[in-house]
């Protein structure tokens, strides 16, 4: 931390990113809000800080992804402090760049394994058990509540890409839903402004991921009364079905009003400009753009909140393991370039 701060002679602490100046918009005004992940384009601090200043000159939205470091609260445990540094930097991030919204996802599902269990389990819980294991559950909803008091986001995400796990791990589901009413509850009782919520993978949600499959839109229904706004995921460049962007219908995104009658927001999306090896993805970057570009028009027109870009630059660790799908997803490659 100290590296990215400094003092002044008034004894005022330097804000730990660089002063960003927004472009002058071009053409006609939208009307949704846009934005980044913070995936970073190299693994270190200050690429992760240039990751917020990124979505603070071009968006209006940053979203953080992050799996609960669930022994930290556990009974008799505290959180670390890599995990209260850590909270302090991207606090401080979000008070200098004041523009910005935060969208924080609490992911607790593994997505190497198509979040058929839970992620990072601590030794002492079994696969088995996972979200039954009541440790594991209390320090879910204490996780939460942590979140909430030291971030203050606009949105919460309780679960990412949930519809995954009630597909491929039932029982897990189940836990999940009745863990995800407690949490839900528990934040709504001190921060009732909080909009919350579980994200959706929407390739999933259609049977076009894996094993092709009937869509299931009934399970929104499992949220219903507790969620606050509908929020999918959309990697489209990994269905079956779309071999290109002019492949996917047209109403793919503008059926997400005909399943909710709230805020819809499109969170953790991209599109590979770049052949990826070992896949069949075959990307370009005109391919890419035309994605774009169809993506912002029906989020124009179906009324949407806002879409988050999962990449702001190329990752440049992200060259093999499960990872190395979206190695070219960012809008600009790793090194700035375009």
């Amino acid at each position: 931390m100290a590296a990215f701060t400094a003092c002044s002679n008034d004894n005022e602490v330097a804000p730990p990113g660089p002063t960003v100046v927004r472009p002058d918009r071009e053409g006609a005004p939208r009307s949704f809000a846009m934005g980044f992940s913070t995936m970073p384009a190299e693994e270190t601090i200050p690429s992760y800080i240039n990751a917020f200043a990124t979505a603070a000159r071009y968006g209006e939205l940053v979203m953080i992804n992050r799996a609960p470091p669930w022994e930290e609260f556990f009974p008799n445990h505290q959180p670390s402090e890599e995990t209260n540094s850590t909270a302090r930097l991207e606090a401080d991030l979000l008070d200098q760049y004041e523009g910005l919204s935060l969208v924080f996802a609490i992911d607790p599902t593994d997505p190497v394994v198509q979040r058929e269990r839970v992620a990072n389990l601590p030794a002492s819980v079994t696969p088995a058990e996972g979200f039954g294991n009541i440790d594991l559950r209390n320090a879910f909803v204490a996780y939460a509540g942590y979140v909430v008091r030291n971030y203050e986001p606009e949105y919460l995400a309780l679960g990412v890409e949930i519809n995954m796990l009630r597909s491929r791990n039932p029982e897990q589901y189940r836990q999940f839903l009745s863990l995800y009413e407690e949490a839900y509850d528990s934040v709504k009782a001190t921060h009732p402004e909080t909009k919350v919520f579980p994200t959706f993978q929407l390739e999933d949600l259609e049977g076009l991921l894996g094993d092709v499959h009937a869509s299931e839109w009934e399970v929104l229904d499992d949220f219903q009364g507790r969620m606050d706004v509908l929020a999918v995921s959309s990697y489209p460049y990994l269905a079956e079905e779309f071999r290109s962007a002019g492949d996917i219908r047209e109403q793919y995104y503008l059926q997400l009003g005909e399943h909710f009658a709230g805020e819809i927001l499109l969170v953790d999306t991209a599109y590979a400009s770049a052949p990826i090896a070992g896949e069949r993805v075959a990307g370009t970057e005109a391919d890419q753009d035309a994605f774009l570009q169809r993506l912002l028009q029906d989020v124009e027109a179906a009324g949407y909140s806002g879409v988050i870009w999962r990449a702001a630059f190329d990752p440049q660790y992200a060259g093999t393991g499960a990872l190395a799908v979206f190695r070219s997803i960012g809008l600009r490659l790793g090194d700035g370039t375009n």
